[in-house]
């Protein structure tokens, strides 16, 4: 007997597979929250304060970039802020837009990679500075000025 299956059918079938399975959770998962390939927490709302045209941001109480390679994502209604932090190295801090210019989708951090991805499927790759790595994104995802003083990040917005 013979089967067959189009190519239309294969791709459908694989993106389902694909979609349904992600293999980016860790076995430390239990330790808190944690930015995964697919997955990114939110900052801890007591660790932001927004001011004008600026956030500042406790480690102290930032729970989720106390490890290098964490990421989390900050939201702000009132300012209209959707921005994903990564904590790249030791002193090494990067926020950007976390919104795909290519389809308004989230991204979050591939650790393993250390790039931005999007989480839409055929997503699109980011660098922490926010230039495209691999479309269909044509335009990068806008960064935003860091600095920090001890324990205290200032994101300027």
């Amino acid at each position: 007997m013979k089967h067959s299956i189009t190519r239309r059918e294969m791709i459908r079938a694989s993106a389902l597979l694909a979609g349904g399975v992600c293999g980016c959770r860790s076995a430390d998962d239990a330790f808190g929250p944690r930015s995964t390939c697919c997955n990114t927490p939110d900052l801890e709302p007591e660790s932001l304060a927004v001011g004008e045209n600026r956030l500042t941001i406790d480690l102290k109480r930032a729970h989720t970039l106390r490890d290098v390679g964490n990421a989390a994502w900050i939201t702000h209604e009132g300012k209209s802020l959707k921005l994903i932090i990564v904590r790249a190295g030791k002193e090494d801090y990067f926020v950007l837009s976390r919104m795909c210019t290519h389809g308004g989708q989230t991204v979050s951090y591939n650790r393993r990679r250390r790039l931005l991805q999007c989480n839409n499927f055929n997503h699109s790759n980011f660098a922490l500075d926010g230039q495209v790595v691999k479309g269909p994104a044509e335009a990068p995802l806008q960064s935003y000025p860091v600095t920090r003083t001890g324990d205290t990040l200032i994101v300027a917005i």
